[in-house]
C-alpha cells in the first residue's frame, strides 16, 4: 500500500486493532471457563472478530500482522465448541496478541509495524508461514466464491444506493462501499486470485469517485457495473475449479465491513470514530464559548449599571427643566431641553428591550453551551474496562512465569472515566499488578505453610467517590515489610539509620515510591531494576491524583490511586498566596477556615496547625509555590485564612491570604518548557480575561506530608550525576544503572547541552559518549578542565571506541577514566564511580 495512504488510515486502524485485541484476549480466557454452550457462543463470536481483524491487516498490506491473525484463526480453527482448549494455544495466542501490540506501538511512532519473533510466534500457533498447502487450495477457493458471491450482492446494493436520489450520508455510503471493495481486493490477494483482485480495485476506485453527485458520479457508476458484472462471472467460473464443499463444513464468519454489520441491527446506537485532537478541539471551543458566556453576563452587569446612571441623569434633567418652566425663564431652551429629554427616554426604553431581548437569548446559549459541554464530556468517558481487561493476561502469563496460582478478580469495569486517564493509567497499572504477583503474593508452598489458601487472591477495582474515583490494587500476600523497607533505604543511601529509625511505619511505606527503589536485590526479568512504583507515583500527580498504601503483615498490602473522574475542566477555588491569585480545583479543598494563633504550633521542629484536635502539617502556600511571601496575619497574633487539602488520605494546612472567589475553569497545558514545574497543573482564563496559574494539589500534598528528614536526605546525600550520549536507549539505560544504585540523574543529548545543565546544577560526576553532535565527548571534557568553577568534576568516558590511540586521546583531554559500552553491562561503570566518589553510597 502507498505509505501516505497507510499513515492517513493508520490512526483508525490502530485504534480499531487495539478494540479489537482487547475482545479476543478476553474471548480466548473465557473460552477456558463457561458452560458448553457459553463456549461455543463464545468461540463463534472470537472466530468472527479474529476474521475481521485478518481483513483489516490485510487491506493495509500489513503481512506479519496478517500472518500471525491467520495462524490464530487456524488454531481456533481446531477447537471444537462446548470442549476446553488446550492450554498451549491459549498461551501461544495471548503472546500473539502482545506481539501484535507491540508492533502497533512501533508503528505509532513511526516506526514499520513489524513482528518480532514472527517465525517463533507462527511454531507456536501450529504453523510454519501463510502459505496455503497445496491440498488445502480447493477448501479456500471455495470458500472465497461463497463470501465473495456475497460481497458482491452488498456491493450492488451499495451502487444502487448511491444512484438513488434523495441519499441523506452520501459520503457514509460510499466509504462502506470503498471499505467492501478493499476487503474483497485483501482476500482475493490472500486466496491468489489475481482476476478478482484486479476487479476489486476497479471497483474501489470507481466507488471512490461518487462521493460528490453530477456527471462524474454518472460516469463512475456505469464503470461500476460493468466491472460488478466481470466480478459475477468471475466469481461463477471459480465454481468449476473447485470441488463441491462438504455440506459438514464450518460457515466461516462473513467478509463485511462494521458499518454493514451495525445496519443489521437496527436497535443498536450507529457509532463513528472520532479522532482525540478532534475532541479536544472541540472541548476547547465549546469551553471558550462558555468563558464568553461568563464575559457577555460581566458586561450586561456593567450595560445594567450604565442604564441606572443615565436613568439618574435625566431624572436630574427633567427637575432641571421643571425649576425652569416655574421661574418662567426658559422661553425656547426650556423646550429644547424637554424635547431632548423625551428623545433620551424613548432610546432608553429601546435599549432597555434591546438588553431584555440579549439577556433572553443569552441565556439559550448558555443552555446550548452546557448541553454541548455535557455531550463532549460523555464522548471523552469510556469503561473503566478497557484498562481493567488487559491485566487479565498480564497476571496469566506472570503468574505461570513466576510458578503462583493466582485468582483476579476484577470490579467496576462499567465506570465511565475520562479516556485520557484511561490511557496514561495503562501502564502504571500494569507496575502495580505486577509489583503484587512479584512481590506481595507468596509461592503456594509459603502460603500454605502460612495457613492460607494455596491460591492467592490479586484485587483490582474502580470506585467513583463523587467527583473523583479511586483504583484499588489489592492482594491478600505477607504484607509490606517496614523494617525491609528501611533497611533498603539506609543500603541505597536514601536515608541515614538515624533518619531512617524516626520514620513511622506509614512514611517508611512511601519510601517505595522514590525514584530508585526497590527491595529486590537482584535484577531479574519482573524486578530489581528500582523502576515502577515512581513511575505510579509521578503519572498520578500528573493526572492531578495521589497514590497511597496500606497494608496488614501477614494478610495483604493495598495501593489506592486518587484521581479525577475527568480532566480540563474543574470547578476552581481562587486564592490569594502573596502578591499572586491561584486556582486550585475545590475537590481538593477540604474546608477553608480561620486559624488562631494558639492553633499554630511546632512538634519536633515541624510547624504544624491543630485542625478538630488532629495535628497536620503547617506550610505557608505562597512558599511552597515559591512566590514573594508577604507577613501571615498570624505572626502578628491576629487570625490566620487557611485551607485544609486532603487527597488520598493525606492531608495539609496551607496558609493564605485571602479567597477570592470559585468559577468553572479550564485547566491548560502550559507546554514543555513548564513541564518540569511540579507543583503547576496548568492554567485558566477566568471569565474577566485575566490568566491564572492552577496549582498541583496532590503535589503540594506529597511535598507538604514528606518527612523533613527525607527531603533533607534525598537532596543532599545523594550524589548527582551527569550522563551525555545522543543515544536514547544508551542515555536511559546508564541512567536506570546509576539510579539502581541510589544516585540521583540527569541527562543530556550532547555536550553543548551538557554545559548548561553543569552550569545551573551541582553535579560530582560525568558520564560521557565520546562522538555526538555540536560538541563531542572529548570536546565536553576539555571546556570542563578549561572552566574554572567545572574543572574538578570527575569525566568518564563511556564509548565505543576500543583502540589504544583513542583511549590515549580520551585521557590526555583530561578524562579521569576511559570504558568502552560494553564493559557496563559488567559492572565497570559502577566501579568506577565509587572510586571516583568515595564518599558516596
Amino acid at each position: 500500500m502507498d505509505p501516505r495512504v497507510l499513515r492517513s488510515l493508520w490512526p483508525i486502524f490502530a485504534a480499531e486493532t487495539r478494540e479489537q485485541l482487547q475482545t479476543i484476549g478476553t474471548a480466548v480466557l473465557g473460552l477456558e471457563q463457561g458452560t458448553a454452550e457459553q463456549a461455543a457462543e463464545q468461540l463463534t463470536a472470537l472466530k468472527r472478530e479474529v476474521h475481521s481483524l485478518k481483513g483489516s491487516a490485510a487491506s493495509l498490506g500489513l503481512s506479519d500482522i496478517e500472518q500471525l491473525v491467520h495462524a490464530i484463526e487456524d488454531g481456533l480453527a481446531r477447537c471444537s465448541p462446548g470442549h476446553v482448549p488446550p492450554p498451549g494455544l491459549v498461551d501461544s495466542t495471548l503472546r500473539s496478541l502482545s506481539a501484535i501490540e507491540a508492533a502497533l506501538n512501533r508503528g505509532d511512532a513511526g516506526e514499520p509495524p513489524t513482528i518480532e519473533g514472527l517465525a517463533g510466534l507462527l511454531a507456536g500457533l501450529g504453523r510454519g508461514g501463510f502459505v496455503p498447502p497445496a491440498e488445502t487450495k480447493t477448501r479456500v477457493s471455495a470458500h472465497f466464491r461463497r463470501d465473495g458471491l456475497q460481497t458482491l450482492e452488498k456491493l450492488e446494493s451499495a451502487l444502487g444506493r448511491l444512484c438513488s436520489p434523495g441519499l441523506e450520508d452520501r459520503p457514509g455510503a460510499v466509504w462502506e462501499a470503498v471499505g467492501l471493495a478493499e476487503l474483497l481486493k485483501a482476500a482475493a490477494n490472500t486466496a491468489g486470485i489475481t482476476a478478482v483482485e484486479s476487479l476489486a480495485s476497479s471497483i474501489r476506485a470507481g466507488f471512490a469517485r461518487m462521493e460528490e453527485a453530477g456527471v462524474g458520479a454518472s460516469v463512475a457508476a456505469s464503470d461500476i457495473a460493468g466491472a460488478l458484472v466481470q466480478l459475477r462471472g468471475s466469481l461463477e467460473a471459480l465454481a468449476e475449479e473447485t470441488a463441491p464443499e462438504p455440506a459438514s463444513a464450518p460457515v466461516e464468519p462473513e467478509v463485511t465491513a462494521r458499518s454493514a454489520a451495525g445496519r443489521r441491527q437496527p436497535d443498536m446506537d450507529r457509532a463513528v470514530r472520532v479522532s482525540v485532537r478532534t475532541l479536544d478541539s472541540l472541548a476547547l471551543q465549546v469551553e471558550q464559548l462558555a468563558a464568553g458566556r461568563a464575559q457577555q453576563l460581566r458586561r450586561a452587569e456593567a450595560h445594567r449599571e450604565l442604564m441606572e446612571q443615565t436613568n439618574h441623569a435625566l431624572l436630574q434633567l427633567e427637575r432641571a427643566a421643571q425649576q425652569l418652566a416655574l421661574s418662567g425663564n426658559g422661553g425656547g431652551a426650556l423646550e429644547s431641553l424637554r424635547a431632548g429629554v423625551g428623545q433620551v427616554r424613548g432610546v432608553q426604553k429601546r435599549l432597555l428591550q434591546l438588553s431584555k431581548d440579549t439577556h433572553r437569548e443569552g441565556e439559550q446559549l448558555a443552555l446550548v453551551a452546557q448541553v454541548v459541554r455535557d455531550d463532549l464530556r460523555d464522548l471523552r468517558m469510556v469503561p473503566a474496562s478497557q484498562m481493567l481487561e488487559p491485566l487479565k493476561r498480564t497476571v496469566r502469563e506472570l503468574a505461570a512465569r513466576l510458578g503462583k496460582d493466582v485468582e483476579l478478580v476484577l470490579a467496576g469495569g462499567d465506570v465511565r472515566i475520562d479516556r485520557r486517564i484511561v490511557d496514561v493509567l495503562k501502564d502504571p497499572l500494569q507496575h502495580l499488578v505486577r509489583n503484587a504477583l512479584d512481590h506481595g503474593l507468596e509461592s503456594t508452598s509459603e502460603r500454605v505453610a502460612a495457613g492460607k489458601s494455596p491460591r492467592g487472591m490479586l484485587s483490582v477495582r474502580v470506585e467513583p467517590r463523587g467527583t473523583r474515583l479511586a483504583v484499588v490494587v489489592e492482594d491478600d500476600g505477607a504484607g509490606l515489610s517496614p523494617e525491609n523497607v528501611r533497611a533498603t533505604a539506609v543500603r541505597r543511601g536514601l536515608l541515614g539509620e538515624a533518619e531512617a529509625a524516626k520514620l513511622t511505619d506509614m512514611q517508611a511505606a512511601r519510601l517505595i515510591f522514590e525514584p530508585g527503589f526497590s527491595t529486590r536485590e537482584q535484577v531479574t526479568e519482573t524486578s530489581g531494576r528500582g523502576v515502577g512504583l515512581d513511575v505510579v507515583q509521578s503519572t498520578a500527580t500528573r493526572l492531578q491524583g495521589a497514590v497511597d498504601v496500606s497494608f496488614v503483615p501477614g494478610e495483604g498490602t493495598r495501593f489506592t490511586i486518587d484521581l479525577p473522574l475527568i480532566l480540563a475542566g474543574a470547578l476552581g477555588l481562587l486564592v490569594r498566596a502573596g502578591t499572586s491569585v491561584v486556582a486550585i480545583p475545590s475537590d481538593a479543598v477540604e474546608r477553608v477556615l480561620r486559624l488562631m494563633p494558639g492553633d499554630v504550633g511546632t512538634v519536633a521542629g515541624h510547624v504544624v496547625a491543630r485542625v478538630e484536635d488532629e495535628q497536620l502539617p503547617f506550610h505557608a502556600l505562597s512558599s511552597s509555590i515559591h512566590m514573594p511571601r508577604l507577613p501571615l496575619a498570624i505572626e502578628s497574633g491576629k487570625p490566620q485564612t487557611a485551607m485544609v487539602l486532603a487527597l488520598g488520605g493525606v492531608r495539609a494546612v496551607f496558609a493564605i491570604d485571602a479567597v477570592v472567589g470559585q468559577q468553572e475553569i479550564v485547566v491548560r497545558s502550559l507546554g514543555p518548557h513548564l513541564r518540569g514545574v511540579a507543583h503547576l497543573a496548568g492554567a485558566a482564563v477566568l471569565d474577566d480575561g485575566s490568566v491564572v496559574p492552577v496549582l498541583n494539589a496532590p503535589e503540594l500534598l506529597r511535598v507538604a506530608a514528606a518527612p523533613v528528614v527525607l527531603r533533607a536526605a534525598t537532596e543532599t546525600r545523594r550524589p548527582h550525576i551527569l550522563v551525555c550520549d545522543d543515544a536514547l536507549t544508551t542515555r536511559f539505560a546508564i541512567k536506570s544503572l546509576l539510579e539502581i544504585a541510589g544516585y540521583s540523574v540527569v541527562t543530556a543529548g550532547d555536550g553543548q547541552e551538557a554545559l548548561g545543565i553543569l552550569e545551573r546544577t551541582p553535579c560530582q560526576l560525568v558520564v560521557s559518549d565520546w562522538q555526538m553532535p555540536r560538541l563531542d565527548g572529548i570536546g565536553l571534557t576539555r571546556r570542563i578542565r578549561a572552566h574554572p568553577k567545572l574543572s574538578n568534576i570527575p569525566v568518564i568516558l563511556c564509548t565505543s571506541l576500543d583502540s589504544p590511540q583513542e583511549r590515549a586521546a580520551g585521557l590526555e583531554a583530561g578524562a579521569d577514566g576511559y570504558l568502552v559500552k560494553r564493559e557496563v553491562e559488567r559492572g565497570k561503570l559502577l566501579d568506577l564511580v565509587r572510586q571516583l566518589l568515595p564518599t558516596s553510597v
